[in-house]
């Protein structure tokens, strides 16, 4: 008997050892409170080249002297710019980024009051309103006319500069491309009248547009060209590589207009697989941002801070509210190459990217002799044959050099 009670206390001794007072911690990282903006590891412009690797693709800038910029394009560099949801305020983006931002983005339809707070809230830090106006929810007895009249009379009335995306092609207008043209001409010959400080912007329908798209309106109409560009999620991954598909879009465009990426969003959620990807969406939007830098003529980029933005899916673009992609962003965005004030007035020469790509390996750079044949420079001697092509090595080129922030190659 008294083994058995012996027993029985160091049964209860064993089990109120493994009591404690405090209930077990939940684990996971809820939405919203991800991570904090310093244990994102990858730095930004990390050098990416080892010794004995494959040759890394180098884009090619060519100097032009004599080139005319588009109005409000910067001499050189991109305007930082988003597209915030309306509650959204500007200041609190700022300091959530840590970083001014150029210009910001806000969508009405025609026939809306003029957002005037929002425009006030752009003038109060000191960036750019960008306005995209689609077309009107439902006909009223006022005609188009002068409905877009009374816009740009409004928008004028500020004498401020701004950007207005008329139209976007890829909205839904219900309109031939003869009647799209009309209005779109239309509009801007009212603008030039009322509301001369106003850039003018055409949006392409998809990234695979060129000037022979039947909606385009033509190169008079137009003082810049917008696309956007979805990094949308499937079950395998990203569906697409869209910096990859922006070079065909960019090559288009670069010669007669300066470009603008109206929105950018990368995906970090998708109804695809239902899951969050976040060291996927950081990557992804360190590796976009660094990847528009090589595209001289890019001028403007607008990061799209909302859920279900892009018209063909369902993906969360958002980064405001997961403090991992907000550091991640502010990393893409850090670099001098993106500017915080508006340039009203450009000047000096142009940079153009080159049709072929140059090579870093093994601790040297080339360019490839059909660049240098093009733009008009004696090709050296001494060539080295990368990838069946042959090539010269930098140090041949007079006047040429190598940014390794921003990956490319830059002959005066």
């Amino acid at each position: 008997m008294g083994k058995k009670l012996l027993l029985l206390f160091f049964c209860i001794f064993l089990l109120t050892a493994c009591v404690t007072d405090s209930p077990a911690p939940i684990t996971g990282i809820p939405r919203s409170r991800s991570l904090e903006a310093s244990t994102v590891e990858q730095p930004y412009n990390e050098p990416i080249y080892k010794e004995e690797s494959p040759p890394v693709p180098l884009a090619i800038l060519h100097q032009i002297k004599n080139a005319q910029h588009g109005i409000y394009e910067p001499s050189d560099g991109i305007y930082l710019a988003a597209w915030l949801e309306s509650h959204l305020h500007m200041r609190n983006f700022i300091n959530q980024a840590g970083q001014n931002h150029a210009v910001f983005v806000q969508d009405i339809h025609l026939g809306d009051d003029i957002p005037v707070n929002w425009v006030l809230q752009c003038i109060s830090v000191l960036a750019t309103p960008l306005l995209v106006v689609l077309p009107p929810v439902e006909e009223t007895d006022m005609p188009i006319g002068n409905k877009i009249t009374q816009l740009a009379q409004r928008l004028g009335a500020f004498q401020l500069p701004m950007f207005v995306a008329f139209y976007p092609a890829s909205s839904s207008h219900n309109m031939t491309p003869a009647e799209y043209a009309v209005i779109f001409r239309y509009a801007r010959a009212l603008f030039l009248e009322y509301a001369p400080l106003v850039a003018f912007v055409w949006v392409a329908p998809t990234v695979n547009s060129t000037a022979r798209n039947p909606f385009f309106p033509g190169h008079h109409a137009v003082d810049w060209v917008g696309v956007s560009l979805f990094a949308r999620r499937d079950n395998y991954g990203f569906a697409e590589d869209i910096v990859e598909n922006f070079e065909f879009f960019y090559n288009s465009f670069s010669t007669h207009h300066p470009i603008m990426v109206l929105p950018l969003g990368v995906s970090h959620f998708s109804r695809a697989d239902h899951s969050y990807h976040m060291t996927e969406a950081a990557e992804e939007l360190l590796r976009v941002y660094q990847a528009l830098e090589s595209f001289p003529r890019v001028g403007l980029v607008a990061y799209a801070d909302a859920f279900g933005i892009s018209p063909t899916s369902n993906d969360d673009f958002a980064i405001s509210i997961e403090s991992y992609l907000m550091a991640a962003y502010a990393k893409a965005t850090a670099s001098d190459h993106f500017l915080r004030q508006l340039e009203r007035d450009a000047y000096g020469p142009r940079w153009v990217r080159c049709t072929f790509a140059g090579y870093y390996w093994n601790g040297a750079v080339f360019v490839d002799v059909e660049t240098l044949h093009n733009i008009s420079l004696p090709i050296p001697r001494i060539t080295i044959e990368i990838n069946e092509r042959n090539f010269v090595e930098l140090g041949r080129i007079a006047g040429a050099s190598f940014c390794e922030a921003r990956r490319v190659v830059l002959i005066p």
